[in-house]
């Protein structure tokens, strides 16, 4: 009796045993092949920024596959933001080309570690576009200034507020067809990005087509931490510091920003 009930016992694992490669061949690694097809079937769309040449950006659009290796070397997902014209919050270039000694003497760069050496940043061919209408186009944050940057004389910081804030086309020079509340006083970040630490009196990359540009200090819209006093871009050297909000400097509307 136990001999009889061997065999159909024997014969059942056999079979098992004998089932399950191709259980395996055609199910699991089906599904493998399967997957890898689809992932470089699938594609992702991502901006792609060139390491040490943010300014040249691009939106491409890759296999899902690749995707990861874009990432790690510092792509991001999803289009190049219009905004910023392909550049992710690009820092500018001072300026400063040359380097120093430690007693103001010009030296060569190489080796010092200095902003003259590096001359990290992003930069603009054509800084500046002069419009022909009273303003002047930058065209590395693409904001757009008065041309005349000597229209309103010195003023306190309150006035010089109320003067960018009710500029319009007809006064300063302006024919841009712009009316009250387009222009503002700028922000101590974009009053700042017009300085070159390459050169003084003023403070401003050579060549520039501004008109009236005062080697002194010019108002900015941002408050101090004591808020009697506000932030200001001095012209004549580059410094960026406060004072008294009562004290009469400069004033440069700007327009445009982000």
């Amino acid at each position: 009796m136990r001999s009889e009930r061997r065999v159909p016992f024997l014969l059942f694992v056999v079979g098992l045993v004998a089932a399950m490669p191709l259980a395996w061949g055609g199910g699991s690694l089906g599904a493998l092949n399967e997957d890898a097809s689809v992932s470089l079937k699938v594609t992702v769309t991502l901006c792609h920024v060139p390491p040490g040449d943010p300014a040249n950006a691009q939106t491409i659009v890759v296999c899902q596959a690749a995707v990861p290796k874009h990432l790690a070397h510092g792509d991001y997902l999803g289009e190049c933001h219009p905004a910023c014209a392909g550049v992710p919050a690009a820092v500018p270039k001072t300026g400063q080309t040359t380097c120093f000694s430690p007693g103001g003497y010009p030296i060569a760069c190489a080796g010092t570690g200095q902003d003259g050496e590096y001359q990290r940043g992003v930069s603009v061919d054509q800084r500046f576009t002069d419009n022909g209408d009273g303003t002047v186009k930058d065209n590395l944050t693409a904001l757009i200034w008065l041309k005349d940057a000597n229209c309103f004389g010195l003023q306190n910081w309150m006035q010089a507020l109320d003067a960018a804030n009710t500029l319009a086309s007809g006064s300063c020079g302006l024919l841009d067809g712009s009316a009250i509340g387009h222009w503002r006083l700028p922000n101590i970040k974009e009053l700042q990005s017009l300085l070159d630490y390459g050169h003084s009196e003023p403070a401003i990359p050579s060549g520039h087509p501004f008109t009236g540009v005062q080697s002194y200090a010019y108002w900015s819209s941002s408050n101090y931490w004591d808020a009697t006093y506000a932030f200001l871009a001095v012209f004549q050297n580059g410094d960026i510091t406060n004072r008294s909000k009562s004290m009469p400097l400069y004033v440069w509307p700007v327009r445009g920003g982000q």
